[in-house]
């Protein structure tokens, strides 16, 4: 036990290393760690923290996200300014790399935790760690793009799995509003969340899910609103319609139709539409779907897929909510992990690629090209995980006919001990 505990302690320091040095090598051009966020730490470690959306007002992309996302940004800008390393885009980008890695071992570890009581045991929990940890979307996401919010979000997404699953609902209802805080597209996971006890007729418990959160978010949130109300709600609430269909995604065949501003302004609500009709679906089907970690994970696969699917520009990072929650719909069962379900999460990190290639020329039609790929791949993922949830019954009744099988042919009485 010493032994292994001294391995996994080491394999820990190499990935904080690893995620320091490699910026030092690779990070070459600014990035939205540089433009938008931060510039926002910046602002929180100077004093002004309520104003940290102020500096993006005129610009064309704001930072769109809540102020929790910001938190391991905080030592690193703190850091950076001492050590003079502020305007150096590798030597910033360093320190966030080497801070954020702290949080994505976190991550990895409440994986290994969800997927170990999910099974009972796990022989192999560095392996379980590694799917996160060495998730191509992740490294993209942070590295490339300096998304340090989304290990954030994350995180607290999957304690409001395990909170949910323990039935405990004011709890479940705080940490899916402390997601929203690091990144508001966490809003995605809030649907499966709520359809499962609204359509189990729990509504006190759906109330006080939804209250709970709204209440952290607003609490949250007041006193930037206070503050700068104008910017908060330009950042959070009204540019996003303003922006251009781009790359990555079917939509941009049509962004010269004369309907392309429907998809503009409505395309993250046609993406939650659809997956509040394929939640309900699955779980209209059988309830019980949701009355494990395997299956509530799936549910929140074909949500978080859902933003990637319908939104009118697609990045690779879009890709990190889905892979993670496919991960658990994989690992989280018992028997053997070799299995055709594998084949979510890989579809999901070739995904990861095809965008990668799309962003790069969005309007070429190379990039229209790739745009529609990287659609039919996660629509494949959506279907195969909505068609082992809609087969729910289907193996909890083999389930059952195992345990069946292994009992006696008659149950002793008490009469017969006597």
């Amino acid at each position: 036990m010493t032994s292994r505990r001294a391995v996994t302690a080491g394999l820990g320091i190499a990935y904080v290393a690893a995620s320091a040095i490699a910026p030092l090598i690779l990070k070459t051009t600014r990035s939205d760690l540089d433009l938008y966020f931060w510039p926002s730490a910046e602002t929180l470690v100077s004093g002004h923290s309520l104003l940290i959306y102020a500096g993006h007002v005129h610009g064309l992309y704001q930072n769109d996200n809540g102020p929790l996302g910001l938190v391991p940004l905080l030592p690193a800008v703190a850091v950076a300014n001492v050590l003079g390393w502020a305007g150096s885009l590798a030597g910033r980008a360093a320190l966030t790399g080497a801070v954020t890695s702290l949080v994505v071992l976190l991550l990895a570890y409440q994986t290994v935790r969800l997927v170990s009581s999910a099974r009972g045991s796990l022989q192999w929990p560095v392996i379980v760690a590694c799917t996160v940890l060495l998730a191509p979307a992740l490294w993209i996401g942070v590295l490339d793009y300096g998304h340090v919010e989304q290990p954030v979000e994350l995180c607290f997404a999957l304690l409001a799995i395990t909170l949910f699953l323990s039935t405990r609902n004011a709890s479940t209802g705080v940490a899916l509003g402390a997601a929203v805080l690091a990144r508001t597209i966490a809003g995605f996971c809030v649907i499966p969340l709520l359809l499962i006890r609204l359509m189990t007729h729990r509504f006190r418990s759906a109330a006080m899910i939804a209250l709970a959160g709204v209440i952290t978010v607003g609490v949250v949130m007041a006193p930037f609103v206070l503050a700068d109300e104008q910017a908060v709600t330009h950042s959070l609430l009204t540019y996003r319609p303003g922006l251009p269909i781009g790359g990555g995604s079917f939509w941009v065949l049509f962004r010269q139709a004369s309907w392309a501003g429907l998809i503009r302004t409505g395309d993250v609500y046609i993406g939650a539409a659809v997956a509040i009709v394929l939640a309900a679906l699955a779980l209209r089907h059988d309830p019980a779907v949701a009355s494990t970690c395997a299956g509530l994970a799936g549910l929140l696969t074909i949500a978080a897929c859902c933003f990637p699917l319908f939104a009118k520009s697609v990045y690779p990072y879009y890709l990190v909510e889905p892979y993670v929650f496919s991960i658990l719909w994989w690992l989280a069962r018992p028997g053997s992990a070799l299995n055709w379900r594998v084949t979510a999460p890989l579809l999901l990190t070739v995904d990861v690629f095809i965008v990668k290639a799309a962003s790069t020329s969005p309007f070429s039609a190379g990039g229209a090209t790739e745009g529609v790929l990287s659609s039919a791949v996660i629509a494949v993922a959506i279907a195969m995980v909505t068609i082992d949830l809609l087969r729910w019954p289907e193996r909890s009744t083999q389930a059952a006919d195992s345990r069946m099988d292994r009992l006696p042919e008659r149950i002793p009485s008490t009469q017969d001990a006597t």
